[in-house]
């Protein structure tokens, strides 16, 4: 008799969403085996050195990172991606989504008062942000999120999938690094009657 597996775990989670607003989602992913949340708020081991040369009072490189890719079904091309403040250990330009450009959002680097990497140290700033999720309680979230602008693609069916990034040791190389899908499901933009 046969034995099946399955590596598949991710969950499917359909979103709507109204053109032209702020986008802000909360989502509770816990740890089925001890009914917490999974500790997302680790650093990298050695990776002290790169953030101070690099990002300097950016916080810690986290262990953890995510991406959430929302794209037309049955098109190769990407709509937009929403980030942690880093994803592969890299930060680049938040650029909104145009027609013809894949749009990327991952958090702001101000504040008031200004803060470098204010989006890797607070949901406020921050594309996705993980880190209050500490494994301590069931109830921490994890926030994904949009400023209006990033939302003001075509209204439409898309479908979308969030992927976590696990890497335990800081390299410049993506040597040991771990993907997995956590959430995947459709992305209907309805649309807005209001104009900004």
């Amino acid at each position: 008799m046969a034995t099946n597996i399955n590596t598949n775990v991710a969950q499917e989670l359909n979103i709507t969403h109204r053109k032209n607003d702020s986008f802000e989602l909360e989502v509770n992913i816990r740890d089925s085996e001890t009914g917490l949340s999974f500790n997302l708020s680790e650093a990298q081991i050695d990776s002290v050195n790169f953030m101070n040369s690099q990002f300097p009072n950016a916080g810690v490189l986290p262990k953890y990172q995510a991406k959430m890719t929302i794209k037309k079904r049955n098109s190769q091309h990407e709509t937009l991606n929403l980030h942690t403040f880093f994803w592969r250990d890299n930060n680049l330009t938040n650029i909104e989504p145009t027609a013809i450009q894949t749009g990327r959002y991952y958090g702001e680097n101000s504040g008031t008062p200004f803060i470098a990497g204010a989006g890797n140290q607070s949901s406020l700033y921050a594309g996705i942000y993980l880190y209050d999720s500490t494994g301590s309680s069931a109830d921490e979230n994890i926030v994904i999120k949009a400023p209006n602008e990033y939302m003001s693609f075509d209204a439409g069916d898309y479908i979308y999938d969030l992927q976590i990034r696990r890497k335990d040791n800081y390299s410049t190389l993506d040597v040991g690094a771990v993907y997995t899908t956590w959430l995947f499901g459709t992305f209907k933009l309805t649309e807005d009657v209001t104009q900004i």
